[in-house]
């Protein structure tokens, strides 16, 4: 019996513990859980505010800067100060409307407002919207069409919710759309519910990937495969929960190369027991309608091409916000840099090839060839890639970062950035590439060697050799000019001074002449020869001449200098 009692306690204290046990590994677990909520919601609430600031700060660093510029600069033009006060005005809007987007999607998240429906006809309204976007689209030189199967639908709507949807539409088919394009907007009842309504927003521009298409309604989503940003992330997130709370819905269709089209589905109505205010056309209010303000003409702060004579320093913009190149633009001052500029990568690969810069300045996010493309394409070039590259991008990740410098780029800044920093990048690349100069000229001109004794892997030595074994085979002969050896390199007279210029300080006329000098130099050392004999080993027949410029470059005469000589190998 007292065993039986005994078993019994044991097991009452066993389940008791059990219990305890149980009680407190779900209390445990209850409060991890608890915190690995917490931490994740603190992680959302830190990714969201990041994000924020993210947007927040590219038109900062654009008031604050062009301020500051207008502050500062005494000299300033009249439209130079226009220009700069239309620019902190835009980029003033744009952050207007970041606050209200955000307001908006805060406003339909918590706690949706009555809204206010009337009743219309939808086709007008739409059309009148796509009016006042038509001068917009020009701009960019597109073209806006508009499309409906019939004039006349009326139905319930809301405004103010219609008004935003297509303003966000079509701002981002006009932003991300090519030049010369067409965007269409086609309405028509649905083949399937002839009581739905659907809107189509067609673009022609680069599409989007099938990897981003699943997120691009996602808040602040970004992360284009393709390169190419997909709005401010906050756009396309109000534009659906817009639609969603009046019971519509929106799809979208797209594939890179092939445009994109986005499909808006609305709910046709018209109300029985609520009698709507009925909507005219005569409601054309700045407080109904969006009315873009027109973007400057900053075409005339930049130059068109490169003056060879030019002792200005040559810079390539290549940024497709125009607010963002004016305000780089504002950063240098005229009358020391010379500035070329560009929105798209393809465009600016050209200019590269025909102007050949001093250095590169380029956004990641470009149309056409992105950043990155550009970068890897100048550096693998034999033309181009002595040609320093600065980013400078909205894409600040690690991996992006180091994204940039595998494509090869020199310097890499993330927005927002210092003025003061890409300037003292721009003045030490440009000081680096001067050492690098005083390199290759040592290497191939003052050390008497030929250029294939040069042990160097880099692939602008490459193209000095090449030239110099040219110039070394041509050595002999008088009629031998620039011009031949353009052709013998497959380039342009003006693309071979500009590229002998920029890894050598000189023309290639002058580089020519040195080269000759520098083997008449060895043979006035080394061989017996008559002055007249070494100048037309050189290709000159006339002594004179090749007396003075053989003074000019040395400092004495090919006589004084054969002296000079002999006299260090006797003694």
């Amino acid at each position: 019996m007292q065993v039986d009692f005994q078993n019994t306690s044991y097991i009452v204290i066993i389940v008791l513990l059990t219990i305890s046990v149980s009680f407190l590994l779900y209390a445990f677990l209850e409060r991890s859980r608890n915190n690995r909520m917490l931490k994740r919601v603190e992680q959302i609430r830190s990714n969201i505010f990041a994000k924020i600031t993210h947007e927040f700060r590219t038109p900062l660093t654009i008031i604050i800067g062009l301020s500051k510029q207008l502050r500062e600069l005494k000299d300033l033009s009249d439209n130079k100060v226009e220009t700069y006060l239309n620019t902190i005005e835009r980029q003033g809007r744009n952050l207007s409307d970041l606050v209200n987007q955000l307001l908006d999607i805060s406003n339909l998240s918590t706690s949706p407002k009555a809204v206010e429906w009337k009743t219309g006809n939808i086709v007008t309204f739409i059309n009148m919207i796509c009016e006042s976007f038509r001068i917009y689209a020009k701009q960019k030189d597109i073209e806006l069409f508009f499309f409906s199967e019939e004039n006349i639908v009326e139905t319930d709507f809301v405004p103010d919710y219609i008004n935003k949807i297509m303003q966000n539409l079509l701002g981002n088919a006009i932003k991300y759309s090519y030049e010369g394009t067409r965007i269409y907007v086609v309405i028509e009842r649905s083949k399937s519910d002839s009581k739905r309504l659907i809107v189509k927003v067609i673009d022609q521009g680069k599409g989007i990937s099938k990897e981003d298409i699943p997120h691009i309604f996602d808040l602040f989503y970004q992360n284009n495969a393709s390169g190419e940003m997909i709005g401010n992330g906050i756009g396309l997130t109000l534009t659906k929960q817009l639609i969603e709370s009046i019971d519509g819905s929106i799809s979208v269709k797209s594939e890179l190369g092939n445009g994109t089209t986005f499909i808006v589905e609305l709910p046709l109505r018209i109300s029985e027991k609520t009698l709507y205010p009925r909507w005219t056309d005569n409601e054309k209010n700045g407080k109904k309608h969006f009315v873009p303000l027109k973007s400057e003409d900053t075409s005339r702060m930049f130059s068109k091409e490169i003056n060879e004579n030019d002792p200005r320093t040559t810079i390539l913009l290549v940024e497709d916000n125009k607010d963002i190149a004016l305000y780089v633009r504002s950063m240098f001052p005229e009358d020391t840099y010379n500035i070329m500029y560009t929105s798209n990568g393809e465009s600016a690969l050209e200019i590269a090839h025909e102007h050949i810069p001093d250095i590169v300045i380029t956004d990641v996010i470009i149309p056409k060839k992105n950043g990155y493309e550009l970068c890897r394409e100048i550096k693998s070039s034999s033309l181009l890639n002595h040609i320093p590259v600065i980013m400078i991008s909205a894409k600040n990740s690690d991996q992006d970062v180091a994204e940039g410098f595998r494509s090869g780029a020199d310097g890499y800044l993330k927005k927002p950035f210092q003025p003061e920093e890409l300037v003292i990048r721009v003045k030490n690349l440009l000081i680096a590439r001067n050492r690098m100069r005083e390199k290759y000229n040592r290497a191939v001109i003052k050390e008497n060697k030929k250029a294939e004794e040069v042990k160097d892997n880099n692939i602008n030595v490459e193209f000095l050799r090449h030239a110099t074994d040219i110039i070394y085979r041509e050595m002999k002969n008088p009629e031998f000019t620039t011009l031949i050896l353009a052709q013998e390199l497959a380039i342009s007279v003006s693309q071979l001074n500009k590229k002998l210029n920029a890894i050598t300080g000189f023309p290639s006329s002058t580089y020519i002449l040195k080269v000759k000098l520098t083997y008449a130099k060895k043979l006035l050392a080394s061989q017996n020869k008559s002055i007249g004999e070494v100048a037309t080993e050189c290709g000159i027949f006339d002594v004179n001449y090749f007396s003075r410029v053989f003074k000019k470059h040395f400092g004495v005469t090919p006589s004084q200098y054969r002296k000079l000589q002999l006299e260090k190998t006797n003694n």
